[in-house]
């Protein structure tokens, strides 16, 4: 009988020990040991990211964050295609190890996850028809209806400086955009750099000169995972020493 008990209990011990080391690895050690690094996106928010003719992702925060993986010597990158709103709480619950969706870093979003250094400058700004020469300014647009995209800094931007206009959240980008060309609303409210590129190759659509805000995009974590932060970090600055950011940076956006 005792001989079964010491059995059981030195069983008991293996476990504790298997159980707390696997907890103890960090998301760095598991994405250096498996060479995969799991990321969530919205791919539905060209350039950033978005699915091609062939329904594979694309786009420059695809390729960027191909590169930083690569430059860590992590082999494949496997991305997870969630909502925008359900990134954060996706990263909190482990579905990956990092997200990468046009995300702005903010104090807000700051007091829950971790953002890696900016990797590309952004700031919000207003997208109407083309043919719309009443709309110069956010002043112009009170009372009136403008969609953005649910979760985004949009929607908290205009909801706490300009109440007075008509916030119409949507889902998607793509449902953004639709809005506004279906002349459902009167405007966008949107990153600058990707709305500058929509105009120019959808047509029909400007941006106006108003910068809005200035904002930075960032890769998101875990709060715990400082390491992996720096090592974002690291292969960020290695890319833009060898010229490799630049590259991926005129592909996306030109000069």
């Amino acid at each position: 009988m005792k001989k079964i008990v010491l059995t059981l209990i030195s069983l008991l011990l293996v476990f504790a020990v298997v159980g707390c080391s696997a907890e103890s690895e960090s998301t760095l050690d598991k994405v250096k040991k498996n060479k995969v690094l799991v990321v969530g996106t919205d791919p539905t928010f060209p350039p950033f990211e978005f699915k091609n003719d062939k329904k594979e992702y694309d786009g420059f925060d695809i390729d960027m964050i191909r590169a930083i993986a690569k430059e860590m010597g992590v082999e494949k990158v496997q991305f997870v295609d969630t909502e925008f709103k359900g990134l954060i709480p996706g990263l909190q619950a482990k579905k990956f190890d990092a997200i990468m969706s046009g995300i702005y870093k903010t104090d807000e979003r700051a007091k829950v996850i971790g953002f890696s250094d900016t990797y590309y400058p952004g700031g919000l700004s207003i997208m109407v028809k083309e043919d719309n020469n009443t709309v110069k300014s956010i002043d112009d647009l009170k009372g009136k209806e403008v969609s953005v995209q649910i979760g985004t800094k949009s929607v908290k931007f205009l909801k706490e400086n300009h109440p007075d206009v008509k916030v119409k959240e949507v889902e998607k980008n793509s449902d953004m955009f639709l809005e506004l060309e279906s002349n459902r609303v009167e405007a966008v409210v949107t990153g600058r750099p990707a709305a500058k590129v929509y105009a120019k190759e959808k047509g029909g659509v400007k941006v106006l000169d108003q910068e809005l805000t200035k904002e930075e995009y960032a890769i998101g974590t875990r709060k715990e995972d400082e390491a992996l932060n720096k090592e974002f970090n690291a292969a960020l600055k290695r890319l833009k020493d060898n010229g490799e950011y630049d590259k991926i940076v005129k592909k996306w956006f030109g000069e």
